[in-house]
Parts: structure tokens; sequence; C-alpha cells
């Protein structure tokens, strides 16, 4: 048939299906974000310092944080990693006194894998998640099943665990399962009420063969789709080439049918977006890791000699407020320093930032600073 001939009888075609009551489902253009050139006028203040490699975040009772920390990562420290629960009992907005900090799980694995991919990456404690009456923690390793931890007040145990690095979690109250990303296998994920898990779908490689590595996901519950932040690897592999032939502007959002695994590519243009919050139906917020790629890592300890950013650019992450219908951005925040983890908590939101080995010495927006954790908020009009 000629493209003419096509064109013209598409629509006629389309009409007899609806007419016996067969559904479309004709994935649309993705849409390439576009940023705002100057920042939102937000309030910024730290939180909490001094934690080593924070992650995911969750309001806990009485105006309680819990974090996830994935640890030190340094050789000796193999069991550095912690879920805590902050509490600001001096009311100051800060989680830093005294007394203000207690380890709910501790002694948790970490291990930094500079050694393989040549960047400053520390894996440990990920995921936290509320659903289903349980609050879940995960311990993502980069080629080792994941434990996930039941969370019930003081109590920890183990709940499951998973052929796969459990990078993010999400609970789906309308079917009453729990979906997961694995950043190492490509895959979404569904874990039933007893953990046992089934793939969802996979994820292909990109444009210039990277992998795609899926690190976060959030319930659209108004159009009932999974989104779902695609990082985009190494054009060279996990391990191949200098660690860090990243392509910019190759990362994406994703929104796919938690039943049949149908997936569309929603945004594009993105450089390693990491978690992402919807704000009401059409606004989505998204953290990007950097916006480069410098300074490879030579061993797996983490150089402590010389200023060096270890593979990702230093204070070069962005959080962004994207418009779905349009994929106009508004920057709400630069200068985020390898942000990973979102949360909306009251009128702020809340950042973790500052992954790879604790005091290593780096490039600061004004010359050399240590490596630290923190906890950023943002407050203002969103």
């Amino acid at each position: 048939m000629k493209r003419a001939e096509l064109g013209a009888t598409l629509p006629a075609i389309v009409a007899l299906l609806l007419a016996a009551g067969c559904s479309l489902s004709l994935n649309r253009r993705p849409t390439a974000v576009t940023v705002q050139t100057e920042p939102a006028a937000l309030a910024r203040r730290t939180v909490a310092r001094g934690l080593a490699n924070p992650r995911a975040m969750l309001q806990g009772d009485g105006g309680s944080l819990l974090v996830a920390t994935a640890g030190t990562g340094r050789p000796g420290e193999e069991t550095s990693g912690a879920v805590l629960i902050l509490n600001d009992l001096d009311n100051d907005g800060r989680y830093d006194s005294q007394g203000e900090r207690h380890p709910l799980l501790k002694d948790a694995p970490s291990v930094n894998i500079a050694g393989l991919v040549h960047r400053d990456e520390v894996f440990g404690m990920a995921a936290l998640a509320r659903g289903g009456g349980r609050v879940l923690a995960s311990v993502a390793f980069f080629d080792r099943p994941s434990s996930i931890w039941s969370v019930a007040g003081d109590s920890v145990e183990l709940w499951t665990e998973v052929e796969a690095n459990v990078n993010d979690l999400v609970f789906d109250n309308t079917r009453g399962v729990w979906f997961a990303v694995s950043s190492s296998t490509d895959q979404l994920l569904r874990l039933d009420d007893k953990g046992r898990a089934e793939v969802i779908t996979g994820f292909l490689e990109l444009e210039n063969g990277q992998d795609p590595v899926p690190g976060y996901l959030t319930l659209d519950h108004d159009n009932d789709r999974l989104l779902v932040s695609l990082f985009s690897g190494s054009t060279e592999g996990d391990s191949g080439g200098l660690g860090t032939e990243f392509v910019r502007g190759a990362g994406r959002i994703m929104s796919i049918d938690p039943d049949t695994g149908e997936t569309e590519t929603l945004l594009t243009g993105l450089t390693a977006p990491t978690d992402l919050v919807l704000v009401g139906k059409q606004r989505l917020l998204v953290l990007e890791f950097c916006d480069g790629f410098l300074d490879p890592m030579t061993n797996d300890q983490g150089s402590m000699s010389g200023v060096s950013h270890g593979g990702f650019r230093r204070f070069s992450g962005r959080l962004l407020d994207v418009d779905l219908a349009t994929g106009t951005a508004r920057l709400l925040a630069e200068g985020l320093d390898t942000p990973t983890n979102l949360l909306l908590a009251g009128s702020d939101v809340l950042v973790s930032e500052g992954m790879g080995t604790p005091g290593r010495p780096i490039p600061g927006p004004e010359g050399e600073v240590r490596l630290d954790g923190f906890i950023e908020a943002f407050s203002g009009r969103f």
C-alpha cells in the first residue's frame, strides 16, 4: 500500500475498530523537557548534615523523619548502612542536635563500586515506602539480591529477598501490590503481599547503546500508570571505558501500564534523572543528579588524595517542576550535590544529597570542600 493510500485508509480503520468495541492504545510522541533559565525564588535551608549517603526519606510518627543511609562504602566499614529516625527535639528546624538521631535499623551492608565502574558510587540502603499497613526498606546492591525489611515502630524484620537490586518501591492501593524498579536488571517488578516478585516488563537499551538504568518510580493514580525515571548508563557499559562516557540529555521518564507492562516514553531530554513525585494531575517534580561526568576514579577506596569530582560533576544537580502537558519545566533549584531522593513534607520539598565517600575532597561552589551527606529543604510557591 502506498503512503497516500495508507493515510486515507487509517481513519476508516480506526472508526471501524471503535464501532466494533475495540480499544486502541496509540502512543503519543514523547515530550522534550525545556527548562527555564532562572531558578524559582524558593527558601533553601539545610536540615541535616553528616549523613553517610542519605537516600530515601519518609515522614514518621510525631513529626519524625525516617532516612535510609547507604553507609560509607569504605573497606572495613561494610556494615555502615542504616535506617535512622530523626526528631527535631529542640524545634530549631534541624536534625543535627545531640540525641536527635536514633538508629532503627543498623549494621546494614554498604559497598563502594568505584573499582568496577570508576565512579564514586555507594550502594546499600535505598528505598523507604509506606503502604498496605507496612513500611518497607530495601537494601539495593549492584549485582546481588535485595533484602527488603518490614518496619513497624521500633521493630524491624526481614520481609523478603528479591533477585534484583530494588532501588525504589511504591504501593498500589487499588491492586494491593508493591511495584519496584531494579537498576541493575533494568526491570519493573510486582511484589505480592507475601513478597513474591514477578517481572512486569524490562527496559530496552537507549539510542547510543546505554543501559536504561531505571532508578525511581511513582504512581500516576489519575491515569492508572506507573512513571519510571531512566538514569541512562555509560555508552561503554557498566564496567567499560573510563566510566564517564555518559550522554547528556539521554535520560527520560517512562509511563507503564501496571497490568500489561505496555511502555511509552513520556519525557525526554533529561540528564541523569533520579527521583520523581507527582504534584496534582499535570506536574511532576524531577531531580537531575548532575549535568556532567568528570574525573573517573582509579580505585575502589574513594581516593582521598587531590580534589576530584569522582565521576559525577559535583554541585550541578537540579530540581525541576515539569508541566507534563507541555514539557516546560520551572527550575526550582540548582547547584545540588548529586541529589538522589525527594520527599514532599508539608510545605517543604526535602532533597537528600551527597553521593560518595564521606570526607573525600571535592570541588565545591567556591573551592574545595569535603564530601558530606546532607538533606536540604526547599519551601515557597510550588
